[in-house]
């Protein structure tokens, strides 16, 4: 629409009615005295006069002449407008147009009215401090000015008393309680404008953070290389979040790292603390109520380390030598010193003690280090000092040692392991005299023997060469680790007869080095044959006897090597054997093939390289009736099947009496050493903690399977036999079941288990296994063994389900093609 043509028309209307035409007259659109305008709209205000003259436009009576900017003015035609762009608050006020032409002048008035949104900017979410008072805000903004009720959520009005005062764009709560926490509304309404709005504020009670106890450690006293946790509990609502400071000597205090705290439950966690970590912590525990801090100090407790130990290689006898160590940590260390195996001088005498100093060291009273020496004061070495001695350095936390040597150079001695000093020979035989000395540096052993005139007189003293009969001194055997020298000298002894006396009596041997020199006496001494040794009767059967027979030992390195025995009767030699002695122990042997109910006379005598020694008599007679005799177990070690075994034994000696039953006992077992030869199969420990038993009244059989026994294991198998005597003494033997059974169903071969060559050949023949024994291709026996019929039912019902599956797939096979 053209707004030219309709102002024409009102300003031509006063002509129509008869106004004069010659009046100036001035006007403003739109036509009204008071326009509104919303806040950052745009507005324009158009003047125009009749007749067209000069224009202006005023601001509360300042004259607008911009032709830019916000608010400008701009011509067109015969019109003026004022544009006013984004209307602001300011804006608001009387625009007035004045026009004039010639003598003629009028102007118009418009007043320009700036409406506000209404616009709550307090935020929804506000708290105050328990046991304060508490504001809770709603600041409205609005043209026209808005008004404000308080209501609680259920929507009545909150009145104004001692507890709730209302003042202008706030609600004051008197000494807040926890109770006060709660949505507040904030009602706002304009009656002008018919504007109501309901603005929910989130009232929060907030309890400051509280820390009642200093930040805890655990464990409370780490140790390097520890985990340390540091927990901080505070009381506060809402629940407070944590930080943590460390006081670092040369930064001050530092904030700790982020990842190391748990901000939400006040830990913070040191992994493999280390002594730059002992330090003090202070937590701060903060929320929008307010903070609260404590503090405290870790110590972190250091494991001993030796800083310094020193050797002493080569102290020389009755001088003074010293072992210092140095050691720290966190507590101060003690130290203790220790000597370990000695370098070996030999000696057996008691080590000279050394006197211990303690150290006394300049410890700061808050260093995170202390240190601590000793040392160890020999004010006269003596050769049984040298050794390696450990120091210890020990605290709460830990300990920790290191060796120092002390090596002492000294004189010979013979002051060694080896105490020989007595040697026996006798015709026919080589004495070894040896001797060993001790000696820093290494001592040259050699041998004399003393003048029979004058045998104290060591320059009298004659040297032994290599001449028959003596041989030697062998070469020197030295063992420079130990400081030991050994020498030999070989005295060939040819018979007993007086003109070999000579050899026998006191030799020398003489150990020299640079320090000084050492001798050594030592007896070669003329053997006699064994005393008559001790006899007793162990054990007596209707056919046999057990003895056990000792020897008193009299000379020093001349062992009983047999025993000789004759059997007698009535005064008649009957038989003669020799047994072989047991070193060291009683020597037991059996005197078999006798006469039930018969006395003999039985002559025992020792034997040692020097001869026979005199007969030992006693007399025995056997009973009528005895218990049997031990019996022997024949079946091989190794197994032949998984899950049982077979024990065979040799028909024993009855002791006159019928054998009544045998008795089987068996426990499995692990053995000392696992090794593929039974002969070395021992006990270690019993895997069962009883043995189980068999027994077989069948007298005339000599075999037992022991069923229900794991595969692969060792059991350790004792069989008794008994009669109306009594029981005889237990045969025992380890054995050793199979990993898999070697006998199955069908013809074949199971190969040797025992190394002996043999084969066993299994073949079956409809409800029987026949089983042939086979060496290089020959039969060497053969048995028959009945199948059970449930075991051909079993192979019968097996073969019917396999062929009821065979049909069942050719069936499903057909359907398909």
């Amino acid at each position: 629409m053209d707004f030219h043509y309709i102002f024409l028309s009102v300003l031509l209307l006063p002509i129509c009615i008869g106004q004069d035409p010659t009046d100036f007259k001035v006007q403003i659109m739109p036509v009204v005295s008071v326009l509104n305008a919303n806040l950052n709209e745009g507005k324009g205000l158009t003047c125009s006069s009749v007749p067209p003259g000069d224009l202006e436009w005023f601001f509360q009576d300042a004259k607008i002449t911009s032709t830019t900017g916000r608010v400008k003015i701009e011509t067109s035609g015969n019109f003026l407008r004022l544009r006013i762009g984004d209307v602001q608050e300011t804006d608001a006020g009387v625009y007035k147009c004045r026009g004039s032409k010639g003598d003629k002048s009028d102007e118009r008035t418009i007043n320009l009215e700036v409406s506000i949104p209404v616009k709550v900017l307090s935020k929804p979410d506000q708290f105050g401090i328990i046991d304060q008072d508490g504001a809770v805000e709603c600041d409205v903004v609005g043209k026209p000015v808005p008004t404000l009720t308080w209501k609680f959520l259920n929507g009545s009005d909150i009145p104004n008393s001692d507890k709730y005062v209302i003042s202008p764009n706030r609600l004051t709560i008197k000494k807040l309680t926890i109770e006060d926490a709660q949505t507040y509304n904030c009602y706002v309404y304009v009656l002008s404008t018919g504007h109501l709005e309901d603005f929910l504020i989130n009232y929060e009670v907030v309890k400051p953070p509280v820390i009642s106890l200093l930040p805890t450690f655990d464990p409370p006293n780490p140790k390097v290389g520890d985990t340390v946790v540091i927990k901080c509990l505070a009381d506060g609502r809402p629940n407070p979040e944590y930080t943590f400071f460390k006081s670092d000597r040369d930064k001050g205090e530092v904030p700790v790292s982020e990842d190391k705290v748990n901000k939400a439950n006040g830990i913070l966690t040191l992994t493999d603390v280390q002594r730059e970590d002992e330090a003090t912590y202070r937590c701060v525990a903060s929320n929008k109520g307010g903070s609260d801090t404590k503090s405290n100090t870790l110590d972190v407790l250091i494991p001993p380390v030796i800083t310094d130990i020193n050797d002493v290689p080569n102290a020389f006898e009755n001088t003074e030598a010293k072992l210092k160590c140095v050691a720290e940590g966190d507590p101060m260390p003690d130290i203790e010193w220790k000597k370990l195996e000695p370098l070996s001088t030999g000696s057996q005498a008691k080590d000279i003690q050394p006197q211990e100093i303690k150290g006394d060291m300049d410890n700061l009273p808050n260093a995170i280090i202390k240190t601590q020496s000793k040392t160890l004061l020999f004010s006269k070495v003596v050769p049984e000092n040298a050794g390696t001695y450990q120091c210890t350095a020990f605290n709460s936390v830990g300990s920790v040692s290191k060796t120092a040597k002390l090596g002492v150079q000294y004189k010979p001695h013979f002051n060694t392991d080896f105490k020989q000093t007595e040697f026996w020979g006798w015709g026919g035989h080589r004495a070894n005299l040896t001797c060993q000395a001790s000696a820093n540096n290494k001592a040259e052993l050699s041998w004399f023997r003393p003048d029979s005139e004058f045998p104290d007189d060591r320059s009298k003293d004659k040297p032994i060469t290599s001449i028959y009969p003596f041989e030697g001194p062998l070469p020197n055997t030295v063992n420079s680790d130990s400081y030991l020298t050994s020498s030999s000298l070989l005295v060939n002894i040819a018979n007993n007869d007086a003109t070999n006396d000579y050899l026998y009596g006191d030799y020398l041997c003489k150990a020299t080095n640079s320090l000084g020199d050492n001798v050594l006496k030592i007896q070669l001494r003329k053997a006699s044959p064994p005393n008559q040794p001790i006899v007793k009767i162990v054990d007596t059967f209707s056919t046999s006897v057990k003895l056990g027979v000792t020897t008193v030992e009299q000379q020093a390195g001349v062992e009983v090597t047999e025993y000789h025995y004759a059997l007698k009767q009535n005064g008649q030699a009957q038989s003669e054997d020799v047994v072989k002695a047991n070193s060291g122990g009683e020597t037991q042997f059996s005197v078999t093939n006798l006469q039930p109910g018969t006395s003999y006379t039985i002559d025992v005598q020792a034997k040692s390289p020097v001869g026979l020694g005199s007969a030992k008599s006693i007399i025995v007679k056997t009973p009528d009736v005895s218990r049997p005799e031990k019996l022997t177990i024949e079946s091989p070690p190794l197994g032949e099947s998984s899950n049982s075994y077979t024990v065979r034994w040799a028909t024993p000696v009855d002791g006159g009496s019928v054998i009544t039953k045998y008795i089987i006992k068996y426990r499995k077992c692990e053995i000392t050493e696992m090794t593929t030869d039974p002969k070395k199969w021992t006990v270690k420990q019993y895997l069962a903690n009883e043995n189980s038993v068999i027994e077989s009244t069948q007298s005339s059989t000599q075999e037992v399977t022991i069923p229900n026994l794991d595969s692969d294991s060792y059991y350790d198998i004792r069989v008794t036999a008994v009669n109306d005597k009594g029981e005889s003494d237990p045969e025992s033997k380890i054995i050793k079941t199979s990993s898999q059974t070697k006998m199955s169903s069908g013809a074949g071969i199971v190969e040797d288990q025992d190394g002996d060559d043999n084969k066993t050949e299994i073949v079956d023949v409809g409800g029987s296994v026949n089983i042939s024994n086979v060496t290089d291709g020959e039969t060497l026996s053969e048995t028959s063994v009945d199948k059970p019929a449930g075991a051909v039912e079993s192979e019968a019902a097996y073969l019917t389900v396999a062929n009821i599956f065979l049909l069942l797939v050719m069936a499903c096979l057909s359907a398909l093609w």
